[in-house]
């Protein structure tokens, strides 16, 4: 009797602990458990950030040359915050003026689901040289709005155009409203 009771539990016992492991945990493929434990823990996660930003140029007797890179990371998968930089070198050959104007930003975009619109809010500096004032002054401005979105290829690459407004105008302010802009993001 003894010894059928050993065999019993030999075979049995095993069987009765697999049976109470995770089915879930005991496949081949652990790449959204993975995920998952990933996102919990809170590491960062390189597939989450985007590069991109905007370019602008004109020549003449007015040139203009606009460049503003930013860095973004998404939060979630609709959610994207990040920063910017921009650097305007702006002549005007008619009143033999030259300049360099520096700016940054944070941004927050909420991108809605299945739809081809986006939410904007930001916060700009932009230090330049002010003709009233007749010296370097720094203009902070808060855009607010929105606009179309074009995906790129994986869901987290974008081309966009924006219609924002400064909630914050004033005399100093750089840009007048409304402010259009268009710009890409890539997701790395």
């Amino acid at each position: 009797m003894r010894k059928l009771f050993v065999i019993l539990f030999i075979f049995l016992v095993p069987n009765l602990v697999f049976s109470q492991v995770d089915e879930e945990s005991y496949v081949f493929d652990d790449s959204k458990k993975a995920k998952a434990d990933e996102e919990k823990k809170g590491k960062f996660n390189w597939k989450r950030v985007t590069v991109g930003g905007g370019l602008g140029a004109t020549f003449g007797d007015l040139t203009y040359f606009e460049i503003s890179p930013t860095v973004g990371y998404y939060l979630t998968d609709q959610l994207l915050t990040g920063i910017g930089g921009t650097y305007i070198y702006y002549s005007d050959n008619v009143y033999k003026y030259k300049t360099n104007i520096f700016g940054g930003n944070i941004f927050t975009e909420y991108l809605f689901k299945d739809l081809p619109i986006m939410a904007h809010v930001e916060t700009n500096l932009m230090n330049y040289f002010s003709w009233n004032e007749q010296q370097r002054i720094n203009a902070i401005g808060v855009f607010v709005g929105g606009g179309l979105k074009q995906q790129l290829g994986d869901g987290r690459s974008y081309l966009a155009i924006l219609i924002l407004w400064d909630v914050n105008e004033s005399k100093d302010s750089f840009y007048p409203n409304p402010i259009i802009r268009g710009g890409i993001s890539i997701g790395l």
